[in-house]
Parts: C-alpha cells; structure tokens; sequence
C-alpha cells in the first residue's frame, strides 16, 4: 500500500510511511513545533501529496466555518459566476475569465461566519493570511504608502 500523505513511499505505519509518520512542522501562530497530524488537511497537489494548514487545529478551532444551509441558501440567492464567463472581482476590481472552481470563493467572517460574498481566490487569501485583522490591513496600507513608522 502506498502512503496517503505523500502519494510515493510504501506505507508501513498504518497508511503512512516512515517519513511522513514522523514529519513535523511549526505552526506559524503559536511557533510550536508539531506532528503534521496536528495541521488540518487542506488541498492535495497535483502529484497528490497532501498539503496541510499552516495553523495548528487547536490554533484555528476560534474560527467559524461557513454554516452549510447558510451557505446553500446564499448560493441559491447569488450564484457564483460559472466556470468560462467572466468574474470581477469587488476588491481588487481585476476581471478574469472562471477556469477553475476555486478561482472564485465565498468569502466569509471567520469570527461569526458570516458570508460577505465572492471574491478572487488571492483577494480572500490576502485577508485571510492577514487574519482578516483591520489594523494589519490599515499596516500593510501604510507600508505601501511609505508611512509606516517602525521605530515605536
């Protein structure tokens, strides 16, 4: 049997292989270093190695997903652009031909999960890897601008 983490090696602990079984990695909020089981699964590769959150579960159990009637009743009322037309998006105002499903996502507050709409992928992973936090936002802002002091 093949593992089911990496796609490569032959499984010998259960469904893994030795390297995956043991492979650690340090969650980027709590800076503690953990087994890979301690992460979320997330997406796989096209090689079909699993990728895996960059948070811990215990680091990400304060966010709330999209509730799955909420979320069937917002799609029913506003459908995502289909796949082959275009999309634009409201924040970043770039338009872009659908080519994949997840080119285009329901956006939502992770702190109520609250749907606020469809967005571009890299608009909504922008925020997201800036914990939907304002201040960071307004930071990165003057960042750009050349105003932000750092000597405080």
């Amino acid at each position: 049997m093949i593992c089911t983490e990496c796609n490569k090696n032959e499984a010998l602990k259960g469904e893994f292989c030795e390297s995956c079984f043991n492979e650690t990695k340090i969650c980027r909020r709590c800076q503690k270093q953990k087994s890979i089981f301690e992460f979320e699964k997330n997406q796989k590769s096209i090689a079909g190695k699993v990728s895996r959150r960059g948070e811990c579960k215990e680091c990400r159990s304060w966010k709330k997903p999209i509730n799955q009637k909420a979320r069937t009743e917002y799609e029913k009322n506003n459908p995502p652009t289909p796949i082959g037309e275009s999309f634009t998006c409201p924040v970043c105002k770039k338009t872009f031909i659908r080519q994949f499903k997840n080119d285009v996502v329901l956006e939502h507050d992770h702190k109520t999960g609250e749907i606020r709409g469809w967005l571009c992928r890299m608009c909504n992973n922008g925020m997201g890897m800036m914990e939907d936090d304002i201040g960071i936002l307004e930071r990165a802002i003057k960042w750009l601008k050349g105003t932000l002091s750092i000597f405080l």
